[in-house]
């Protein structure tokens, strides 16, 4: 499927939401944080990749993701925003506990990782986008192996 590059309000808007709540650890962040923590660093590496290219792609590619109906998948990226939305007011409700963004959320672990990398993956599938979904796998990776080893150090 052809990509038409060019800036658009909605490709500001889409990466905004998933970043938006992240903002606020500039100026609340978290308590309890530990001092060993250390993730491997080649998934670090990935995880960073795939983050800027997941905020990026979007910003460049606006008039791509302006001209996309909105259909279930749209659909299924808002609810991963809503329950990643959910455990943010979680973590706030905690008193800012570090451990609280890794916790399970009944069944699901580390939901705070896995709903951001569930939504740009979904956005990939949406864009028809070979573009976007080779950054969404590597942030998909790196962000799930580097949040799955803080969880686990943290225990």
């Amino acid at each position: 499927m052809e990509l038409s590059m060019g800036l658009h309000l909605k490709g500001f808007i889409w990466p905004l939401l998933v970043l938006l709540p992240n903002l606020f650890l500039i100026f609340f962040a978290p308590h309890n944080i530990p001092k060993t923590v250390s993730p491997p660093l080649i998934f670090t590496v990935f995880e960073r990749i795939g983050q800027v290219t997941c905020f990026t792609l979007p910003i460049v590619f606006g008039t791509k993701i302006a001209a996309q109906p909105i259909n279930l998948l749209t659909g299924l990226m808002l609810i991963c925003l809503l329950i990643y939305y959910l455990c943010w007011v979680r973590f706030f409700r905690s008193g800012r506990e570090f451990s609280m963004l890794f916790k399970p959320l009944g069944f699901i672990p580390i939901p705070m990782a896995l709903f951001p990398i569930l939504y740009f993956i979904l956005l990939a599938v949406w864009l028809n986008s070979y573009l976007f979904a080779i950054p969404a796998v590597l942030f998909a990776i790196g962000h799930f192996v580097t949040s799955w080893s803080t969880f686990s150090q943290i225990q």
